[in-house]
């Protein structure tokens, strides 16, 4: 066998979308050469390509160590670290690999999108302007390209995004996501091309029931920016039933605040209090999706010793963790063993060095905006004792017609049908309530609508919550040069406006079904001023 002829098939099927016709290429040639390194890269490629992050991760580490000099082994395996959003690994491997081979099209992409995980969007464009540059194949640079636009948005260059997208649209008319991201950034007037794509996306049968709703999605706002806004919730009404989503449980939710509050109970967080790293260094915001996370994140970060670091999903991630692990009804015994030894401390330092990645300055405090860490505060509280927790709230309502419109995340599924958007709200307005019983003096209570009505009043206390000395850049966060990913990205751009208070009002009786949930909780909204 011609091993090199052989890698070099393989790769070529890999990179023209057939992985599973390299496979078989790709297992002789490990059996015949395992101390190659070439046939573990290409193992990993093959399981990116597959999405199997956990399997291409170890064939990458494989490669890596076989021969650690080659520029390729680092941007796989530097690749795969972006995928799983680890850049503290992922950043000096392909910053490395980079000095090896400048243009490649892989490691700029790959940095662009490190940077992007970063929040530093500026660090990131260049990259991708190279990466858009040097690809070869048709779809590498029109990924690129779409990466290329999300970084400009998140940057506030928004009109040049929609010019780039605006050509890709007519130089890839057979990749629609392209006219999908144009539809969600659209703006008054909304051009009459735009509208026709997506209807004749909607209308083709050929097209699959993901492009249909995607295109719906986006049809739908531009309809809502039209003013057309109960036929805009009709469409993207159209767009969540194409999706037959996961169906939700009640039952469930309340089940697992139950075994959230029997795990960290206010005697054992206590008990722990001494144990955890003692900085209060960190800032968490947390609450439902699209209820006024991003702002707040803007807001704090405006201050000069802040750095906002966005969304990670690292705490959750360890808690997950840690819930696995002290499962047993002898769970708290385990634990206090463990951070006697340590051990609370040192998951502590870990997450420090984490944060560290993204502060290029001397900011000494650090703002964390990962919404459903609403979940995950007990786990804070036990490794940053003296962390601040800030919960946004929101009407029910306004929040749930915020999310309905967006392509949520996996794992929002709920909220796209009103009773379980409901049901998942007033499980963490309860466990929201729990928390502050536990520690009453580190949760501070975020209403939107009292940060519309008294911002300056509102922004104060905020400050004042995080132990930090005014700074009236807090109340000019909307001309802040950061990198904003979230859907609100447009919005915290500008100064504050209240067009987004009770805007529910704007869909007729199409929400009656959320506010006879709420009725039948006995619930009712009201703002909390803190």
């Amino acid at each position: 066998m011609d091993v090199k002829t052989e890698m070099q098939k393989a790769n070529n099927l890999i990179s023209q979308g057939n992985a599973d016709a390299a496979l078989p290429i790709v297992k002789r040639l490990l059996q015949a050469e395992p101390k190659l390194a070439g046939p573990h890269f290409l193992m990993g490629r093959f399981h990116l390509v597959k999405d199997n992050k956990e399997a291409g991760l170890a064939s990458a580490t494989r490669a890596y160590e076989l021969d650690p000099k080659a520029a390729y082994t680092k941007i796989l395996l530097g690749q795969i670290y972006v995928d799983l959003r680890l850049p503290e690994f992922a950043l000096n491997l392909l910053q490395r690999a980079q000095q090896q081979v400048p243009e490649d099209h892989t490691v700029n992409l790959s940095l662009g999108r490190c940077y992007l995980i970063m929040e530093k969007g500026h660090r990131a464009r260049p990259h991708l302007e190279t990466a858009v540059r040097t690809g070869r194949l048709p779809l590498e640079k029109y990924s690129a390209t779409l990466r290329l636009c999300e970084c400009l948005s998140a940057i506030g260059e928004g009109a040049e995004a929609d010019r780039i997208l605006d050509k890709a649209i007519t130089d890839y008319p057979q990749m629609p996501e392209a006219l999908y991201m144009r539809g969600q950034s659209v703006s008054k007037p909304v051009p009459a091309w735009l509208v026709e794509k997506l209807q004749a996306i909607i209308d083709d049968p050929q097209l699959s029931k993901e492009d249909h709703a995607q295109a719906l999605l986006a049809l739908g706002r531009c309809r809502d920016v039209e003013g057309q806004h109960e036929l805009a919730f009709d469409t993207w009404s159209r767009s969540r039933a194409l999706l037959g989503l996961e169906k939700h449980d009640a039952g469930t939710l309340a089940d697992r605040n139950a075994k959230t509050r029997k795990l960290y109970t206010k005697a054992f967080l206590d008990e722990l209090e001494p144990l955890g790293n003692q900085t209060d260094s960190p800032i968490f915001i947390v609450g439902m999706p699209r209820s006024g996370t991003t702002l707040t994140a803007q807001v704090i970060g405006a201050h000069p010793v802040c750095i906002n670091i966005g969304e990670t999903d690292r705490i959750a991630q360890y808690d997950r963790l840690f819930r696995d692990a002290n499962a047993s009804d002898t769970a708290h015994d385990n634990v206090r063993k463990d951070a006697e030894g340590g051990t609370l401390r040192q998951i502590a330092g870990e997450f420090t060095r984490f944060f560290s990645v993204f502060n290029e300055g001397e900011k000494t405090r650090v703002v964390e905006k990962s919404p459903t860490n609403y979940d995950c505060v007990g786990f804070i509280h036990m490794i940053f004792p003296k962390a601040r927790i800030v919960h946004c709230r929101r009407h029910p309502a306004d929040n749930f017609v915020s999310c309905f419109q967006h392509n949520m995340n996996r794992g929002h599924d709920y909220a796209y049908d009103q009773t379980a958007f409901v049901e998942r709200y007033l499980a963490q307005e309860e466990l929201m309530s729990y928390w502050k019983s536990c520690f009453p003096n580190q949760i501070f209570e975020m209403p939107y609508e009292d940060m519309i009505a008294d911002q300056e009043g509102m922004t104060r206390k905020l400050i004042a919550f995080c132990g930090l000395p005014w700074d009236d850049a807090c109340l000019h966060f909307h001309t802040q040069k950061s990198t904003v990913r979230t859907f609100s990205r447009d919005q915290v751009r500008k100064p504050l406006y209240s067009s987004s208070v009770e805007r529910w009002r704007r869909y007729g009786n199409r929400l009656n079904p959320l506010f006879a949930t709420l009725a039948r909780h006995g619930y009712e909204y009201t703002t909390r001023r803190a």
